[in-house]
């Protein structure tokens, strides 16, 4: 999963500390997990897909596309948000 952070982090055009600001966490913090030092627990990944729109599957298992669809509007997010 290390690789498929990074891969996700650089397709956002997106700092380690851009990055880590978005999910909470600290630039050291995404440098070890992108560099297999430390994994993300299963919050960390759910907040990482929930916040970037990427699809779960391919995070965890490689499997799938990286992004899920994303909401047309702030509606459709709520929506989404709570089924």
């Amino acid at each position: 999963m290390n690789e498929r952070l990074k891969i996700l982090r650089e397709a956002l055009n997106l700092s380690q500390e851009e990055f880590g600001k978005r999910i909470g966490s600290k630039r050291n913090t995404i440098a070890n997990y992108e560099l297999g030092r430390r994994n993300p627990s299963n919050t960390v990944v759910l907040a990482i897909c929930r916040e970037f729109h990427a699809n779960y599957y391919w995070l965890t298992e490689g499997e799938g596309e990286m992004f899920t669809g994303t909401p047309q509007s702030v509606v459709d997010e709520i929506a989404e948000d709570y089924n």
